[in-house]
C-alpha cells in the first residue's frame, strides 16, 4: 500500500508540476513544407502583402540588412569566423532566404545556395559549442524547411547531413550540461536562449526525416520548461535593454516555431513575456529612439525591438506594444527591422500612445523605478535598482545565474531627454561597484565584482541577508526604501547601509544614505556626472552644476565627509566593441566607525545653476527641499512627501 501510494503521489506530481507544454506538444503536426513559422496557406498570404505597406518597406530593410552582412561577395569558408563574427553570415542567409522566399529574387536565391554551400561543407562551425554554431543551424534549417522542393538533391544531403550534425553537438552539450550555457546558470542567459532555441528548429525542420529530430525537440522543451518559470514575472531584465532584445527574440523565435506543435498558452501564462513589452516601453528614454542603459547593455537595442514588441502585442492584443515598435522604427529610420517583423505584424491591431499610462512603474522583482515627468521628448526620466543581481524570484529558488549583470544595487541615474545626466560609467573592461553612483567601504564595493563576468560564485556563497525594498507611491511622488549590507562581502559588510530614495514629478530625485559601519572603514562615495557638469564655488561646499541650459544640479550633504571632483575617462566595451566615455567624478569619503547619513540630490532648482541649492533645511530624517516643481517636506523614515 505504501508503495502504491507513494507511486499514486509521483504521478499527481507530475501532473500538477510538469509544464503543460511538456505534455502537450504534439510535433506529428510538422509533416507539410513549409512548417517553420509558416505554412503553405499563411505564405501565400505574406507573399500577397509584399506591395502594400508596412510590409514593402520591411522587406527593403530585410534586403539592405542582407547585403551589409553578407558584403560584396560568399565568403568560401568560415574558418576564421569566431562565434560573434559567424553570425554575421548565418542571420544574412536568413535574410535572403525569407526576400528571397517572398520575392522570388533570383539574385538572392543564389546567394542562398552559395551560403548553403559554404556552411555545409565547413569543418566547424566557430566553437561548434555556442552561439554561433547556434545561429548557422538556424539559419541552414530554415532554408532547408523553406526551400525543401527547389534545392538540388546533392544540395540538400549536404545541408540536412551539416544540421545532423551540429544539432548533435548542441544536444548533447545541453543533455551532458558540458557548457556553462547548458548548466543552472545558464538558466537566466541569452546564449541558452539562443543555443536551445536553434536545436528545436532543427528538429522541427528534420522531423519526419530522421529519428533524432525527436530527441532534439525533447531536450530543447526540457530546457525551456526550466527557464521560462525562472524569468523576472514583472518583464524587466536583469542583463539590460541590449541583451533583453536578444535574448527574448530568442525565446519569441522558440515558441513562436513551437506554436503549432503546443499552442501559445505557455507564453501567456508567463509573466515575464505578458509583461516585459511594459518593462520596454518604461525603459525608453524619452522621445522613444534610445533606451537606458544599465547592466552590461548600451543604449540601442541588439536586435529590433520592433519584431519583438509586434510579437507580443499580436498575442496579449496590447497596443502599446505596437505604438512602440513603429515609434522605435520611426526614430532609427527602420534600421532595425527583421525579417520577423514581417511575419508577426499584426495590421488589425490598433497602436496605441502611452499618454494615458502612468508615468511611473516599479518592477519589483529586480527593485526596479523607472519614472519620467511626462512621456515628451524632452522630459526627465529617473532610474533606481535595488534588487539582487538575478532578481528576488530565481533566488529565492536558490538559482544564482545571468552573467551580464552588474555590482549595482542600489544604483540611481538620471536622463533628460536622450541624454544622461547621472548615471554609471558605462561597461568597462572589469566590473566594480564604484563604477557605479554606489559608496565601496575599504575600496571593497559588492560581491560579484572585479572581473569582466560578474562572480556569480561569489555573490552566491558570500552574500548576507537582501530584503526586499519598501516601495510607496504618492501624489506626484514614488519612494524606495531598502537595506543594502548584505550584497558587500563580509570582510567589509557594515551593520547597515539603509539607502532611502524619493522621486518628485519624475524629475528630480533625493537620496538618504544611513551608513552604519562595522569598525572602523572608510567610506567611499562616488557620483558619475555628465561631462559638463561643474562646482559652483560660490554656493557651498557639494554644489556641481550638472547642465546649465536645463538648470540641473547636484547637492550633496553629509558631515565629515571630504569632497573631490575631477574628470575620468574609460573605454566601454559592448558586443566585442570598445567605446571612449568621458565624464565627470564627484566622490565624497570619510574614514570613521561612526554611524554616517549622507543626502544626495539630482534636480533643477529654481534658478538653476546660478542658484544651485535643492536642500533647505534637515530636521531629523525629515528634509525640506527647494525644486522648481515647489518646496517640499520629504519624511524618509515614512516616505510620505508634503508639498509646503
Amino acid at each position: 500500500m505504501r508503495i502504491k501510494s507513494v507511486l499514486t503521489a509521483l504521478v499527481l506530481f507530475s501532473i500538477l508540476f510538469v509544464p503543460c507544454s511538456v505534455l502537450a506538444a504534439d510535433y506529428s503536426v510538422f509533416r507539410e513544407r513549409p512548417r517553420l513559422y509558416f505554412d503553405k496557406t499563411r505564405l501565400n498570404e505574406l507573399r500577397s502583402l509584399k506591395d502594400r505597406q508596412p510590409f514593402a518597406d520591411f522587406l527593403r530593410i530585410i534586403r539592405k540588412r542582407a547585403r551589409s552582412l553578407i558584403g560584396t561577395r560568399v565568403p568560401n569558408n568560415l574558418l576564421l569566423l569566431n562565434d560573434e563574427a559567424l553570425r554575421r553570415p548565418a542571420d544574412g542567409l536568413v535574410d535572403y532566404s525569407f526576400y528571397h522566399l517572398i520575392t522570388g529574387d533570383n539574385p538572392s536565391w543564389m546567394v542562398v545556395q552559395d551560403l548553403l554551400r559554404t556552411f555545409s561543407s565547413s569543418p566547424r562551425w566557430a566553437s561548434n559549442e555556442d552561439i554561433g554554431a547556434a545561429h548557422s543551424l538556424f539559419a541552414v534549417s530554415l532554408a532547408y524547411d523553406w526551400f525543401y522542393n527547389d534545392l538540388s538533391s546533392a544540395l540538400r544531403l549536404m545541408v540536412k547531413d551539416a544540421i545532423i550534425e551540429h544539432a548533435e553537438i548542441l544536444n548533447e552539450i545541453i543533455r551532458t550540461k558540458k557548457v556553462w550555457w547548458a548548466q543552472e546558470r545558464g538558466y537566466l542567459q541569452n546564449h541558452n536562449y539562443v543555443n536551445s532555441g536553434a536545436l528545436a528548429v532543427a528538429g522541427i525542420a528534420l522531423y519526419g526525416e530522421d529519428s533524432r529530430a525527436t530527441k532534439w525537440l525533447n531536450t530543447a522543451q526540457a530546457n525551456f520548461s526550466r527557464v521560462l518559470p525562472l524569468l523576472s514575472p514583472d518583464g524587466a531584465s536583469h542583463e539590460g535593454v541590449g541583451y533583453w532584445s536578444y535574448g527574448t527574440l530568442w525565446l519569441l523565435n522558440y515558441y513562436m516555431a513551437m506554436a503549432p506543435a503546443q499552442g501559445l498558452e505557455v507564453v501567456r501564462d508567463s509573466g515575464f513575456l505578458r509583461n516585459t513589452a511594459k518593462f520596454r516601453l518604461y525603459a525608453s528614454l524619452p522621445g522613444f529612439q534610445y533606451n537606458i542603459d544599465f547592466a552590461d547593455s548600451p543604449k540601442i537595442d541588439f536586435y529590433g525591438p520592433g519584431a519583438i514588441l509586434r510579437c507580443l502585442g499580436h498575442i496579449f492584443k496590447d497596443g502599446h506594444a505596437q505604438w512602440l515598435a513603429a515609434e522605435i522604427e520611426k526614430k532609427r529610420r527602420m534600421s532595425t527591422v527583421l525579417w520577423q517583423d514581417y511575419v508577426w505584424y499584426d495590421p488589425e491591431l490598433k497602436p496605441q500612445g502611452p499618454q494615458a499610462l502612468p508615468l511611473h512603474a516599479w518592477f519589483g522583482n529586480l527593485g526596479i523605478l523607472l519614472t519620467r515627468s511626462s512621456w515628451e521628448a524632452d522630459a526627465s526620466l529617473v532610474f533606481f535598482k535595488c534588487g539582487p543581481p538575478q532578481g528576488f524570484h530565481a533566488q529565492s529558488r536558490g538559482i544564482y545565474a545571468g552573467s551580464h549583470i552588474q555590482p549595482d544595487a542600489g544604483h540611481f541615474g538620471v536622463w533628460l531627454g536622450k541624454g544622461s545626466l547621472v548615471n554609471d560609467d558605462g561597461f568597462l573592461l572589469k566590473k566594480f561597484s564604484i563604477n557605479h553612483n554606489i559608496p565601496v567601504f575599504n575600496k571593497i564595493g559588492q560581491l560579484g565584482e572585479g572581473t569582466a563576468v560578474f562572480n556569480l560564485y561569489d555573490y552566491k556563497k558570500g552574500k548576507g541577508a537582501t530584503p526586499k525594498p519598501r516601495f510607496v507611491s504618492g501624489d506626484g511622488y514614488q519612494g524606495v526604501v531598502v537595506e543594502l549590507a548584505g550584497y558587500y562581502p563580509s570582510s567589509v559588510r557594515p551593520k547597515s547601509w539603509e539607502r532611502a530614495v524619493v522621486v518628485i514629478n519624475g524629475q528630480d530625485i533625493f537620496v538618504r544614505d544611513r551608513i552604519v559601519p562595522s569598525g572602523v572603514t572608510e567610506i567611499v562615495y562616488p557620483i558619475h556626472i555628465y561631462r559638463k557638469g561643474r562646482l559652483v564655488p560660490d554656493a557651498g561646499e557639494g554644489k556641481v552644476c550638472i547642465d546649465r541650459e536645463s538648470g540641473y544640479t547636484l547637492n550633496f550633504l553629509g558631515q565629515g565627509f571630504n569632497a573631490s571632483f575631477e574628470r575620468y575617462a574609460g573605454l566601454l566595451q559592448y558586443m566585442g566593441k570598445k567605446i571612449p566615455r568621458t565624464g565627470m567624478l564627484y566622490q565624497a569619503d570619510r574614514k570613521t566607525a561612526t554611524a554616517s547619513v549622507m543626502y544626495t540630490a539630482v534636480g533643477r532648482t529654481v534658478d538653476g545653476c546660478a542658484d544651485p541649492v535643492l536642500f533647505d533645511s534637515v530636521d531629523g530624517d525629515s528634509l525640506d527641499v527647494v525644486c522648481r516643481s515647489g518646496k517640499f517636506r520629504i519624511d524618509f523614515t515614512r516616505l510620505v512627501v508634503d508639498k509646503l
